[in-house]
């Protein structure tokens, strides 16, 4: 099957690590067919069926591509596999920063980048800490429980709200809203409604604009006011640059670390001797391993501006190109027993927070909750047993796990 990675069912059975090696043993750079998947919208129901891509899943070359921005774009047709439908839908994505290309994307980077500073991510550690820890506690508390939506979603949903400027209480809305956006293609979620997709995006932009209005009438000590008065050449953002740059922020920061978690804590309840390694290593190198082995944010996709060459492979101007991080992550190539999980791996060159002018913003957060899930995790492992099936997220975007219902060995509840 020529389509299989790019179908969004392949993903519910868990990532085809073994089809991917057998995609960078062929070269790394290869060609895909795209699945019929069908669509709802106010017209009725269509099955649409993609151009197909250039697979790209070879590390080297996922670099390579990434650093030449000029030779595949990320707002020729947006950084998603899926064509816009409209050149409106286009225009709509492009005012999201991982569609833009330089120079709109270079200066919407650095007005972000003046507020979400190192200093200021540390700055929340302590706040990460306490939230990591009274939910494990709670959790613990409760006996029964989900590994998804107790835990794993709990954490980055908590920050969010802190950083967004959101009443703690409307965290949830942050759980939904990603949800219809990155499970656009799980049967659970967007179902491949578009006009879902759209409310999605105006109910969140309505939010977003009342938060934006209040903090520059009222501006306070926190990052959001920052980031809604923010300015960078005598320009701040716009409302609509805003809202994308919001929404942004709501959907990478929880699905990412939601993912990366929850994953995580399934690799560790199938194997004792990770749950031993973990009490063994370092911290931070711990975190890393598990970003490389889940890598939350699967692909995002290129299109070539003009007839070009990558990894000895001929690339149409047009065509769609899709740098496949999951596969990058495991090739043999650049980690010695890329499939193991080695939580003392150094160095660890992964991919997972892309390369290049596109480099995750939100990594150092990403890691930081992530740590901090795992200390207040680390003490009740042992203890915790699987008390149903793990479901996953069918999407060919996001590694995700949609539930994961957990117990406590030895509670009462």
């Amino acid at each position: 099957m020529n389509d299989f990675i790019a179908d969004p069912a392949t993903y519910a059975k868990g990532v085809p690590h073994e089809h991917f090696a057998g995609l960078r043993a062929a070269g790394g750079v290869t060609w895909t067919d795209e699945p019929a998947l069908w669509r709802h919208s106010a017209v009725g129901r269509t099955l649409q069926r993609g151009t197909g891509f250039w697979a790209v899943t070879a590390h080297d070359a996922i670099i390579e591509a990434s650093r030449r921005p000029e030779d595949f774009s990320s707002a020729a047709k947006g950084a998603f596999l899926v064509d816009p439908r409209t050149v409106a839908d286009l225009n709509t994505a492009r005012q999201l920063l991982v569609n833009m290309d330089a120079p709109q994307h270079s200066r919407i980077r650095k007005l972000v980048t003046s507020v979400f500073t190192p200093r200021a991510m540390r700055e929340l550690s302590e706040s990460v800490h306490q939230h990591a820890a009274q939910i494990v506690e709670r959790a613990m508390a409760a006996g029964t429980f989900d590994g998804v939506t107790d835990l794993a979603a709990e954490l980055p949903l908590l920050v969010l709200s802190d950083l967004l400027g959101m009443p703690r209480e409307d965290r949830h809305l942050l759980y939904r809203w990603s949800n219809n956006l990155v499970g656009f293609d799980d049967p659970e979620y967007g179902g491949g409604d578009i006009e879902a997709y759209r409310a999605t995006f105006g109910e969140a932009f309505k939010y977003a604009l009342g938060i934006a209005f209040e903090r520059r009438e009222n501006p306070r000590d926190d990052l959001i006011s920052l980031l809604a008065n923010a300015q960078v050449d005598g320009k701040r953002l716009a409302d609509r640059e805003f809202c994308q740059f919001w929404l942004l922020l709501v959907v990478a920061g929880n699905e990412t670390t939601r993912h990366l978690i929850s994953n995580s804590v399934q690799m560790l309840l199938a194997d004792p001797a990770l749950q031993t390694a973990l009490g063994d290593s370092p911290v931070n190198l711990a975190v890393e391993e598990f970003i490389r082995a889940v890598t939350p944010i699967m692909q995002f996709r290129r299109t070539a501006t003009r007839d070009v060459t990558l990894a000895g492979q001929h690339i149409a101007s047009g065509d769609k190109v899709v740098l496949y991080y999951v596969s990058g992550n495991r090739d043999k190539a650049v980690f010695d027993e890329p499939d193991t999980i080695n939580l003392r791996r150094d160095p660890n060159p992964h991919l997972s927070f892309g390369i290049g002018p596109h480099f995750c913003l939100g990594a150092h957060l990403a890691r930081m909750e992530a740590a901090a899930m795992l200390q207040a995790l680390r003490p009740h492992l042992s203890r915790l047993r699987h008390a149903g099936p793990v479901v996953r997220l069918e999407s060919n975007f996001v590694n995700g796990i949609k539930a994961m219902p957990l117990h406590v060995e030895g509670s009462p509840h």
